[in-house]
């Protein structure tokens, strides 16, 4: 191979790696979203944390029994699917927070350290560090405090926002009109999800939400009771307030919101079913879905499009669509856009049965009596108990113990089905993966290339007047909820913790691959004994560095960068920061050079 040949090669792999770095570390990290060092700072703060710390031990409380009821491998150890799941449940439950990165069916390979979410960078780091192990309890509880802890971080960026926009300083002492201004302004923003509004924006913005936001004078009530629960009463007599006691205050409307948000949704759900269909359990026909869009203040109006890709529309009967009450009532199209890490949305009532469940079972399978045992006696808000299973339900409870070995697996699909068959207006029904995704309206109408995710009044006039059934004859007949035999589990019973890392060594990439044949070529520069067979790549750079250059010099750094090189290739070493150091090296090594020759050229020229 000629000189010029191996130089372009060690260039153009180079260079490359140059390309990369940016995107590497610039694609986690979105507006107001914390930076990779928070991130990072945080997971290692609450590893670090005191376990019997009231904060993580209530929290590790509230992970224990889902944990145990979790399938494992090497002992007491979570793989990747299992963490996720557990955290998406947790942060729904817990706060009512939707956490962007952690969806549903959500079956993507970690993106570790180039991923676009927080909550996967978050993930991916610690699976990193602990080498693929796996995560045991401990660890999951300080990965779910550290998500706490990094929202926390956004708000206290979104309180100096407020500051900001209301011209106080964020180390004044305000009085309390000023604080009571500071935090209703802070609470409009975050129904608003924006925070990057001006100063010229807040009157308008008042004004919108004191006359012609419906509920304002409730949410605001609710506001104030967090104000005086947080802030006036834990104050004692104080009078003047800094920006630490705001936070606390703002902090626990964030935790907390979900919890005001329950009352909307339980309104929202009575006003659902009010249009039940009797025909079929749990579900509203799409043309009174629409009547009621229409001629009411309700909102029922998404196009059935958006409520198939939602995964709420039931359309077993072509004839007649119906949206599908559990799953439309806890879609992103309910849910407040108020962070930009999560969502608040609609509780899951069927995990509190679920919950039931793992801590009476303790396992992650179960024999088909023992279940149905239990589900005979635990009633929901719209199901009575006790109560005698229909035979019907016992045999395919049966059935799926049939398909998986004689036990039913509790975090599988058909158990989730068969659990929306016994709770149809608590569990939603699970649809294969892949089919369905959780996008909000927005996402929706770029991925679909549509204006608007609401149907036109036209569009819902002409559903409601295909809607033929009288209520009599063959239309007014009982139908059975729809079921599918395909199996899948959320959570693996039996894929090690290890197969993601090891299918990434298996498979490896031209990064992986372009690392290991540069470091071979380093070491084979920097180790090359005499200095006349220096090879040719060398041997040109060496020139190009002037004569006074040593060789010896020229050797060691080969050899550094050839270690380095390896531990990129071999994945030891975070290839984003193996990619901005090369980058480094050439500018320092090539600048002082060139600007040398400019120097000469023109001493030249002047002579």
């Amino acid at each position: 191979m000629g000189k010029s040949k191996i130089i372009c090669i060690v260039m153009s792999i180079l260079l490359a790696m140059c390309q990369l770095t940016p995107v590497r570390a610039g694609s986690l990290r979105g507006p107001g979203q914390p930076s990779i060092q928070d991130v990072q700072k945080s997971l290692a703060s609450q590893l670090a944390a005191n376990v019997s710390s009231k904060r993580m031990a209530e929290l590790e409380n509230s992970l224990r029994v889902t944990f145990a009821a979790l399938p494992k491998q090497n002992g007491e150890l979570l793989g990747h699917q299992a963490v996720r799941y557990m955290l998406h449940r947790q942060m729904l439950q817990r706060h009512g927070w939707f956490l962007v990165g952690l969806e549903p069916n959500d079956v993507a390979p970690p993106p570790y350290l180039n991923g676009e979410w927080v909550t996967s960078f978050l993930q991916g780091l610690l699976e990193q560090r602990l080498g693929g192990r796996g995560i045991d309890l401990h660890e999951l509880t300080a990965l779910a405090a550290a998500l706490e802890d990094i929202v926390h971080k956004e708000t206290a960026q979104r309180l100096e926002t407020t500051y900001q926009l209301l011209q106080f300083p964020i180390t004044a002492e305000l009085d309390a009109a000023e604080a009571d201004q500071v935090i209703m302004t802070f609470a409009m923003l975050y129904l608003e999800g924006n925070f990057s509004h001006n100063a010229m924006d807040l009157p308008v913005l008042q004004t919108y939400y004191s006359q012609d936001y419906a509920d304002w004078r409730e949410v605001g009530n609710w506001f104030r009771e967090m104000e005086m629960r947080y802030l006036k009463s834990s104050s004692g007599s104080v009078t003047k307030y800094r920006m630490p006691a705001l936070l606390k205050v703002v902090d626990e409307i964030g935790k907390h919101f979900g919890e005001f948000n329950d009352r909307e949704c339980k309104n929202l759900k009575d006003m659902f079913y009010q249009m039940e269909d009797k025909r079929m359990v749990g579900r509203v026909s799409l043309s009174e879905f629409y009547k009621k869009g229409l001629h009411s203040h309700w909102n029922f109006n998404e196009k059935a499009d958006y409520l198939r890709q939602l995964g709420a529309l039931d359309e077993s009967d072509p004839t007649m669509p119906r949206v599908i009450g559990p799953n439309y009532l806890g879609a992103r199209t309910n849910c407040l856009e108020s962070s930009s890490l999560y969502a608040v949305c609609c509780r899951n009532e069927c995990e509190d049965l679920m919950l039931h469940l793992e801590g009476a079972i303790a396992a992650p399978t179960a024999e088909a009596e023992r279940i149905a045992q239990l589900i005979s006696a635990l009633p929901s808000d719209s199901v009575a108990a006790p109560r005698e299973l229909p035979t019907a339900l016992f045999g395919r409870l049966q059935d799926i113990a049939a398909q998986n070995g004689g036990m039913v697996p509790l975090h599988g699909r058909l158990f989730a089905q068969w659990m929306h068959h016994a709770y149809p207006r608590e569990c939603p029904f699970p649809h294969p993966v892949g089919t369905v995704s959780p996008l909000t309206p927005n996402e929706w109408m770029r991925e679909a290339g549509q204006e608007d995710a609401k149907a036109s009044a036209e569009e819902m006039q002409t559903q409601v007047a295909s809607d033929t059934c009288s209520g009599t004859g063959p239309c007014s007949e009982a139908r059975d909820l729809p079921w599918s035999s395909t199996e899948e589990l959320f959570v693996s019973q039996g894929t090690p913790v290890h197969d993601h890392k090891e299918e990434q060594e298996g498979g490896w990439t031209a990064f992986n691959v372009a690392m290991l044949l540069l470091a071979a070529a380093l070491f084979v520069t920097g180790q090359w004994p005499h200095a006349r067979e220096l090879p040719a790549a060398l041997a040109l750079l060496e020139e190009a560095a002037g004569a006074s250059k040593r060789r010896a010099d020229l050797q060691k750094c080969a050899t550094v960068a050839g270690l380095a090189a390896a531990a990129a290739g071999f994945g030891i070493l975070d290839p984003s920061a193996f990619g901005l150091a090369a980058c480094l090296g050439i500018v320092a090594f090539t600048a002082p050079r060139l600007l040398a020759q400019v120097k000469t050229k023109n001493d030249k020229s002047w002579a």
